[in-house]
């Protein structure tokens, strides 16, 4: 490759062919050669040398490629007087290659489609009648007439589908679409002509019903075509094309447009049910791919038309029997016989409908109660599907599963887990008493036979999953399923961790029947002392908790004890001994403040104990640090969950008298939190910056502070002077946005505290010139600190501008720093900076020294302003600044009015691809949008894309459909 030059000759490009398909050492660099070629202007010339029928099939295929990429994405460089040579040579290639090879015929039949695409609306009105009447075979000796049959066929169809996928603006958009339309009848002629013909080749008839599928999607238009409808079902029913003709149907009855046209819906359901004895064949002979398109089918009209289906039902009882035909064919797809996803993939198609027809029946404002008649059998027999589609295989087969089925089994599982839900919806306590029934008959059969415990596991998922729509006042099922988890047979790993997660998913109701309690806790606490359990455990316990505070009290310190108990061996997992601290922390909030102490003593001293060893290691290994986080995890769980002080009604309950007791004696006494603060920020003093903070430990102790400080509020002031020492240390150490996020806290929170106020902003003084320093030092890589700092400065200047009028803070290093930002690539870190810059232009009025900034530095801003959108920096990020335009024309108006007179006064600026003329306008473009910010981004994207000459390409027409 070393011998090739930058001359993009057809010699060059056929070498680099060459190496790209057999040389794997230089194919990258051939590829980036070949790139090139393809966007030069060369390109025009040299891809019709390469697609001389002497060339290799390598090279003419490069050659269509190139004329596509030329005539697709940089249209603009060809001259309309080129426009009428261009087709000629288009179809004269089409003829040529009308034999094959076939990749490159496809390739010049999309090429061609370009090519339309782009002149159809004037340079060539006639386009698609032209076509037809060129690709008779009078007109193309050589050729059988089913060649250039399949030849029109296949350049009408992908016509279609480039028109789908090209970037047009959106007046151009409608108007191809128009005149495409206009064309409709001629291409469905020509289809119904093929596809009429019992004679026909079924490789011509398939080709048919992609160009009519293809057609389709140009509009309405199509449901006009009924004979051509019923030719794409009759279709169905031969074998070669029958997948092809399912697809096409899915797709018409997939138009957005299908719902105007309810008769031929209608008309389609009466075909559909006819599909018994095609759907039986596919399953005996096990048909995957015919049995998902027909019911891939029959659920897209059941979802697009769910309200007509049941409109029909109301209104036209002698269709009645078709609908729920329909229905029924879901229903049968749902429950596809053999285990999901190894022995089918057809059931997990029918998710949606449901979700969609349940939702139509509950919203229904239309006789309700006649509707849940109806569908009331439907849903019981879904219900009895899904418990047998949940069940886990036998163990000796599941564990031969791979990986990714596991994970497809799991996901579906979810799914079914959302329908039941559903179910539950329509059926109400008749869901409950089959789940109760298949409850009891699963019970027996797992009593029995221990193996056997997949129908009983089935069973307590589909509980849990309608917990959440079960109404909290239900008495009649959910009490006695609850007293029946006591009794089901705990043989199997699966089945605790179900009947688990079954009363964690219920903690809301059973906090309303709290005499439940005593059935499930003790479950919960075995829980802990089992490994395999101890996940489903913790989470229920902390459900539980959360949910069922009021009521906690009797099993209080039942559940202190057995938790404490498991911290201390080796059962529970890192996770799990974080997440039963929440447990712990909610259940020591309605103890006795003197127990609450002692508790924290006996659990809180290892642990500190611990992280003071790791934290004093000369250096912090990967196994210490590991160690430090997981302890600070547990802190900051306490932090979150331990609150002495809280509202005296919970959930609308009130409280027993006894926890209300406790409550108010422990109102006389400090929240423990600040307890477990001081021993926490004890150890950090001791230890000074005598350790190593690596951005994990960083992360968590500020997660662990961040909580305390929430919790605590201004009680935690008295650390004040502690806190930010340590913070500033910190971030010295380790520079990270956890830090700053702190921060921000800090400052917002104690904001209006005028004792407080000189050391928070000596505070934010240092914090803010140590994050320029270290920036400064390598500005490029710094861009995750720049982007944290910038959100901490924007929310400072919002909610504690205060801190920005104190000599130590400097709003001119800020401001330029910020500035400077908006030269950074990163998407993220200009937006920060666009997000700071314009609040600093809003708000600077209130702050003198703020006002002066913009009043010296407000041009400079501008004037970079205007070079990002002028090309210096990503395209991606101009759309933040109209932000920082917008902010100065609304408060800076006539300082705005004399500072862009320079900029179009420049030659050359922002680019020389822009004239003054065009500066101007843009220029008064900006000045007049004061309120409208869609409008300034409209202003701003056309005049950046002028300036770096991108209008008029494929980009330029991406970009304006996005704000259109």
């Amino acid at each position: 490759m070393a011998e090739l030059n930058n001359q993009f000759t057809v010699e060059n490009i056929e070498r680099s062919l060459h190496h790209f398909y057999h040389d794997v050492e230089s194919q990258a660099q051939a590829n980036k050669f070949l790139i090139s070629a393809q966007t030069s202007p060369e390109a025009w010339q040299f891809a019709w040398q390469l697609l001389h029928p002497s060339k290799t099939s390598e090279a003419q295929f490069f050659g269509a490629c190139t004329l596509h990429t030329k005539i697709s994405k940089q249209w603009n460089e060809l001259p309309s007087d080129h426009y009428s040579v261009l087709r000629d040579r288009l179809l004269e290639a089409l003829f040529t290659y009308v034999t094959g090879p076939k990749i490159i015929l496809t390739r010049l039949c999309i090429t061609m489609s370009s090519f339309l695409i782009q002149t159809i609306t004037d340079f060539w009105p006639s386009a698609i009648s032209d076509l037809i009447s060129a690709f008779q075979p009078c007109n193309i000796p050589n050729t059988s007439p089913q060649q250039v049959a399949n030849v029109l066929l296949e350049l009408l169809t992908v016509l279609s589908e480039e028109f789908q996928t090209t970037h047009l603006s959106h007046p151009q958009l409608g108007l191809v679409r128009n005149a495409l339309r206009e064309s409709l009848k001629l291409v469905m002629d020509i289809v119904q002509n093929i596809l009429s013909k019992t004679s026909a080749p079924a490789d011509l008839c398939e080709i048919s019903l992609k160009c009519y599928s293809s057609w389709a999607m140009l509009g309405t238009d199509v449901f006009e075509y009924k004979s051509l409808l019923l030719l794409a079902f009759d279709s169905v029913y031969r074998d070669e094309i029958s997948q092809t003709a399912l697809e096409t149907l899915t797709n018409i009855a997939n138009l957005p447009e299908s719902s105007k046209y309810p008769s031929v819906i209608l008309e389609m359901i009466d075909h559909i049910n006819h599909f018994d004895e095609l759907i039986k064949r596919a399953s005996q002979d096990y048909d995957m791919d015919k049995l998902n398109s027909i019911y891939s089918l029959i659920i897209i009209i059941g979802e697009n038309h769910c309200q007509l289906l049941l409109n029909t039902i109301l209104d036209k009882p002698g269709k009645k029997d078709a609908i729920l035909k329909l229905i029924g064919f879901v229903l049968q797809c749902s429950s596809t016989p053999g285990q999901y996803p190894v022995d089918e993939i057809c059931s997990e198609q029918a998710f949606g409908f449901w979700y969609t027809l349940q939702d139509a029946i509950v919203s229904s404002s239309r006789e309700f109660e006649n509707l849940l008649l109806v569908f009331h059998p439907i849903f019981q027999a879904l219900l009895d599907a899904y418990m047998v589609k949940l069940r886990y295989p036998p163990e000796n087969v599941y564990k031969q599963w791979k990986s990714d089925e596991k994970e497809s089994f799991r996901c579906y599982r979810q799914d079914i887990g959302d329908s039941i839900m559903y179910c539950h919806n329509i059926l109400r306590n008749a869901a409950l008493a089959n789940l109760m029934a298949h409850l009891d008959i699963a019970t027996t059969t797992a009593s029995s036979n221990p193996s056997q415990w997949q129908y009983l596991e089935a069973c307590l998922f589909a509980l849990k999953e309608i917990a959440e729509s079960v109404d909290i006042k239900e008495n009649q099922f959910i009490p006695a399923i609850m007293t029946y988890l006591r009794n089901i047979p705990l043989q199997h790993i699966r089945i605790i961790s179900a009947a688990m997660e079954v009363i964690g998913a219920f903690a809301e109701w059973i906090n309303f029947h709290p005499d439940v309690l005593g059935c499930v806790i003790p479950l919960l606490l075995m829980g802990l002392q089992n490994t395999d359990v101890a996940i489903s455990a913790t989470f229920a316990l902390k459900d539980i908790s959360r949910d069922c505070f009021s009521s906690m009290h009797p099993f209080a310190e039942q559940i202190l004890h057995t938790s404490l108990e498991a911290l201390k061996g080796n059962i529970l997992k890192s996770r799990e001994k974080v997440r039963i601290m929440a447990t712990i922390g909610k259940v020591l909030s309605i103890m006795p403040y003197s127990f609450t102490m002692e508790y924290l003593d006996t659990l809180l001293s290892p642990i500190f104990n611990e992280l003071q060893e790791n934290l004093c290691s000369k250096e912090v290994t990967a196994p210490s640090a590991t160690i430090i986080v997981h302890d600070l995890h547990i802190i900051s769980m306490l932090f979150a969950t331990l609150d002495t002080r809280f509202d005296k009604e919970v959930e609308g309950q009130e409280l027993e008298n006894e926890v209300l007791l406790i409550r108010n004696n422990n109102l006389e006494m400090p929240q423990p939190s600040l307890h477990i603060l001081e021993r926490l920020l004890a150890i950090m003093r001791s230890i000074g910056s005598n350790w190593e903070a690596t951005e994990q430990v960083t992360e968590a102790l500020c997660e662990a502070l961040k909580r305390a400080v929430s919790m605590l509020s201004d009680s935690c002031k008295v650390f004040l002077p502690d806190l930010l020492n340590l913070l500033l240390n910190l971030y010295k150490q380790c520079p990270h946005s956890s830090v700053l996020d702190m921060t921000k806290q800090l400052l917002v929170l104690f904001v209006n505290d005028t004792d407080e106020r000189p050391s928070l902003s000596k505070y934010f003084a240092a914090v803010c010139d140590h994050t320029i320093q270290i920036s400064m030092k390598d500005f490029r890589e710094s861009t995750a600190v720049i982007e944290s700092f910038l959100h901490v400065l924007d929310q400072i200047i919002k909610k504690a501008i205060i801190f920005f009028k104190d000599e130590s803070v400097n709003p001119l290093v800020l401001f330029q720093f910020g500035a400077a930002a908006l030269n950074l690539p990163e998407k993220p870190t200009v937006k920060a900076a666009a997000g700071f810059l314009a609040e600093f232009i809003t708000h600077s009025r209130e702050v003198p020294s703020m006002l002066n900034v913009v009043n010296s530095q407000g041009e400079m801003l501008i004037m970079q302003v205007i070079k990002v959108i002028g090309g210096d920096s990503p395209r991606s990020v101009v759309e933040f600044m109209p932000d920082i335009l917008m902010a100065f024309n609304k408060k800076y108006f006539d300082n705005l009015c004399r500072w862009v007179v320079p900029f179009t006064q420049q030659e050359g600026f922002p680019s020389f691809r822009v004239t003054q003329r065009q500066k101007e306008e843009f220029a008064r473009l900006v000045l007049k949008e004061r309120t409208n910010k869609r409008r300034l981004k409209e202003t701003v994207t056309e005049f950046s894309l002028l300036c770096r000459g991108l209008i008029g390409t494929e980009y330029a027409a991406q970009s304006c459909q996005s704000l259109s």
